[in-house]
């Protein structure tokens, strides 16, 4: 069945409302903060590949030979290749909906004609259109991070007592990042593993501030050297564990900022970014951008495929219209080996 659109009344009839006004979605932080790239074009699989180059410095001869070239036992004089990959996988978005419903909240859109020739109203659309997009945007910030292909049964992680379930409700089409996450820092198969795995520097639950502190720290220390003064190194993590950070650095006895201020998205001198979508108990630290340099990839098939919508009358006999999207989705971690992470999601045993 398709949805319908529903409303909560409270008796008022809208003679003169002149415009809806929509419950907040939350959007899509993971765009609009630019931690992610977007790679358009992919109707089926797309390989992410990457290169590095072991050691090559060897003590200086008169006349080197094939031996002092050739590849050593710890990886010595090779170019190592690691593929991995993004297979974007199918969704849509469908509504059906009757204009007549909304003639009581919009003055000018009550009946002043045929009502077998009524079209739907450019600013009823709009608005729709405009909420619709949101709660899309809203089921994508989430997924990129906590969806799971086949759902909370395939995923095989163990959340948190209370915390979100990684692949919940419908954040089931492709793998997130806490899954590519906890299968890359479990896993022993090569290409799981491709690239390295993730750097974990603790698994406890961040109950507070002082936690989270704590976590920040080690995952400062744990961080690669060669990756700490990358300009998009960022820390990403929920707005509870962000919350309680603040809390914390604002009650120390030397005050970082009065109650009545925030403070500073940093963490030596890296951007902290709270995001909603992240789950709790988890923070990641990487080179996150919208560049091709980024450690995290978003595959699409077209690249306005998130934003192309589809309205029109269902059938012509009908009063009814529908709106429709069509999209295809993935997500990955190119070089796991640069990615830091202290969560308390741990892999089902």
């Amino acid at each position: 069945m398709a949805d319908t659109v529903t409303f909560l009344q409270n008796g008022y009839a809208g003679e003169v409302l002149e415009d809806l006004l929509t419950y907040t979605a939350q959007g899509n932080d993971t765009f609009r903060e630019g931690l992610i790239h977007i790679k358009s074009g992919i109707q089926h699989k797309y390989t992410l590949p990457a290169i590095r180059l072991g050691d090559i410095i060897q003590d200086n001869v008169p006349t080197p030979q094939s031996s002092h070239g050739a590849k050593g036992e710890n990886g010595e004089n090779e170019y190592q290749f690691t593929e991995r990959h993004l297979e974007p996988a199918e969704f849509m978005v469908y509504l059906e909906f009757n204009p007549r419903d909304f003639e009581a909240y919009w003055k000018f859109a009550q009946p002043t004609g045929n009502l077998v020739f009524r079209e739907l109203d450019p600013k009823l659309q709009a608005t729709m259109l405009r909420l619709l997009m949101d709660k899309k945007n809203e089921f994508i910030g989430n997924a990129i991070w906590t969806s799971a292909k086949g759902g909370a049964a395939a995923a095989g992680i163990t959340a948190p007592a209370g915390a979100v379930q990684i692949g919940a409700g419908k954040e089931k089409y492709f793998d997130g990042v806490i899954k590519r996450i906890i299968d890359n820092v479990n896993a022993t198969d090569a290409q799981t593993i491709a690239g390295g795995q993730c750097i974990v520097s603790g698994t406890t639950e961040l109950k507070d501030g002082a936690a989270v502190e704590a976590a920040l720290y080690s995952m400062w220390r744990k961080c690669p050297k060669q990756i700490r003064k990358r300009s998009g190194l960022s820390i990403v993590m929920g707005w509870e564990a962000w919350d309680a950070y603040d809390q914390y650095i604002t009650d120390k006895m030397v005050k970082y900022s009065e109650n009545s201020e925030v403070n500073r998205y940093r963490f030596k001198g890296k951007r902290i970014i709270p995001i909603t979508g992240v789950p709790e108990h988890t923070i990641v630290m990487g080179n996150f951008t919208s560049g091709m340099d980024s450690n995290l990839w978003m595959g699409v098939d077209y690249a306005n495929d998130t934003e192309v919508l589809k309205v029109d009358r269902l059938q012509s006999n009908s009063e009814l219209f529908f709106f429709q999207m069509r999209m295809k989705m993935d997500v990955n971690i190119v070089k796991p080996a640069e990615i830091v992470v202290h969560t308390a999601y741990t892999k089902t045993a």
